[in-house]
């Protein structure tokens, strides 16, 4: 296999792996969800406040704040708002539990 051959098929590959992940990330529906904030905008809750959403938790940082999606336009109003990137709710409650935080709801 030459060179050109490995290179291509390693950027392909890191390509492909990108895209997936980039998919998996991205927020469907309703549901808790991670807002990231741009390092040179707003931060992650004057974001979140913007939306008028509840802010579920944030942490001493201002980059990652939570909030709950109770509509699908939700996470387009975030980007309008200001947010770097809104993550699906598994990040959403993979943040909670590194804090110690329960997103279950009790019935």
């Amino acid at each position: 296999m030459s060179r050109f051959a490995k290179g291509f098929a390693a950027v392909y590959f890191l390509m492909c792996s990108a895209v997936v992940l980039t998919g998996s990330l991205m927020p469907s529906g309703v549901g808790p969800v991670a807002v990231f904030a741009k390092p040179w905008g707003k931060s992650a809750i004057e974001v979140v406040a913007a939306t008028e959403s509840p802010v579920i938790f944030v942490r001493d940082g201002s980059w990652i704040a939570l909030t709950e999606s109770s509509d699908t336009k939700l996470v387009s109003r975030l980007y309008e708002a200001g947010a770097g990137f809104v993550a699906s709710s598994a990040v959403a409650i993979a943040c909670a539990r590194l804090s110690g935080l329960s997103l279950e709801k009790n019935s």
